[in-house]
């Protein structure tokens, strides 16, 4: 029976689809709220406070506005996806159902949390042909940090660094080096486009990959003139995100072969 521990140590699986998985998952608030609870089980509200205070560093908001956010969006949130209970008389949250699923897709999510601000050091393997080193840019926030989760869980040989602005990828190839780009195309002050020319003005090899929702011949041409390796289309189905891997890894293979 999906989401039941059997007691012969079979894997649980939940049956929530990948898109509320996502959902879910995509606030960093939330992570933090069910990887406490995964370790603790339950939790008074006032000590998940204390918890995002210290983890998240919330420093523009009193404990006022954090406890608000959480009893009227964040633990609605879990609870609607059946994986916390809360009782408002007691203040208490309480974990149901945070199956070997979920607790994977939230380690991955939690790892990418711990690794941000050292992409130097993340990116220092990208000589290694056996791994590939992928530098993510979407201004959504928590869907770049989703798509990285669901690549590193399904792919053991990639590392996805991740970038919530284009100023802030240009930072990261300064800092690291990566073996290729992958980017939204509209984003504010400056597109995916905009980021390409700047990326192709110091290096002119690198895959560059556009994965945007916004799709059109014009853009399509315009993205190949400026020097694309590829166009992803970008949807809601996980399998978008199998054909964004088949398509960096074809790009990586490519220019790795031509070297």
């Amino acid at each position: 029976m999906t989401g039941d521990d059997n007691g012969s140590g079979t894997r649980r699986r939940t049956d929530l689809p990948s898109s509320t998985i996502f959902e879910v998952l995509a606030d960093r608030r939330r992570r933090t709220v069910l990887f406490h609870l995964r370790q603790h089980r339950a939790a008074t509200v006032d000590e998940l406070v204390d918890v995002l205070d210290e983890v998240v560093e919330l420093d523009t908001d009193s404990s006022e506005r954090i406890a608000a956010s959480l009893v009227h969006t964040h633990i609605p949130k879990l609870a609607a996806g059946g994986l916390v209970t809360y009782d408002p008389d007691e203040g208490v949250v309480e974990s149901v159902r945070i199956h070997d699923e979920i607790g994977e897709w939230l380690d991955l999510a939690v790892r990418r949390d711990i690794r941000v601000g050292s992409a130097a050091a993340t990116a220092a393997g990208g000589d290694d042909q056996g791994t590939i080193d992928v530098l993510l840019t979407d201004d959504e926030p928590g869907l770049a940090e989703m798509i990285a989760a669901f690549i590193e869980r399904e792919n053991a040989d990639m590392t996805v660094t991740t970038a919530a602005s284009a100023l802030e990828a240009v930072s990261t190839l300064k800092e690291g080096s990566f073996d290729c780009i992958v980017s939204d195309y509209q984003m504010p002050a400056i597109s995916g486009l905009d980021l390409l020319k700047a990326v192709r003005a110091e290096d002119g090899s690198i895959p560059f990959i556009v994965f945007t929702a916004k799709g059109s011949e014009a853009l399509a041409s315009e993205a190949i003139t400026t020097g694309v390796t590829d166009y992803v289309q970008k949807g809601t189905d996980p399998d978008e995100y199998d054909r964004l891997v088949a398509r960096i890894r074809r790009a990586v293979d490519q220019q790795r072969n031509r070297r």
